[in-house]
């Protein structure tokens, strides 16, 4: 029995396939072996685009469980510090999270609530009363130059 000869599909020469093999498709040499396996594993990847984030999670276990990056980054020094400046970066451009700038709005509300608190005039509760104010005023200013943003500033309190 003869085997027919095939064309490569990378390098577009004939070759014999093996015997054993019905589907071979790319010669033995080792380049087109190297760019037929780039090909497949790309074709592969775009056929099951979930695999990396189903196994995310056990090779996030497997490398706590043994050291791994610690190791890793104490034997990359440049890498280390390559992802430091990135993770530094990352986190100056990040912003504040929902919950933090919900805790600050109550902050603000129990302030305002405090100021709405009607006084009994007197000589001393005017002088906590503009002290109130002075604090109100403060995180107020505070509260908006967190967000650096000064068209939102609004104007000094007045009672």
């Amino acid at each position: 029995m003869t085997i027919k000869k095939k064309r490569c599909q990378v390098c577009r020469s004939w070759f014999s396939p093996d015997p054993r093999t019905e589907h071979q498709i790319c010669c033995d040499k080792s380049e087109c072996r190297k760019q037929h396996k780039i090909a497949a594993n790309k074709k592969w990847r775009l056929d099951n685009p979930d695999y990396d984030k189903s196994r995310a999670g056990k090779k996030r276990t497997w490398a706590r469980a043994r050291g791994y990056w610690g190791h890793y980054r104490r034997t990359h020094p440049r890498y280390a510090a390559a992802d430091n400046k990135r993770r530094c970066t990352a986190y100056k451009k990040r912003k504040f999270s929902a919950n933090q700038d919900m805790r600050r709005k109550i902050a603000v509300e129990k302030l305002k609530s405090l100021h709405d608190i009607p006084l009994n005039l007197s000589a001393n509760q005017d002088v906590i009363a503009r002290r109130v104010n002075s604090m109100f005023d403060y995180l107020l200013r505070k509260e908006f130059s967190a967000n650096r943003n000064d068209t939102d500033m609004p104007p000094a309190y007045q009672p």
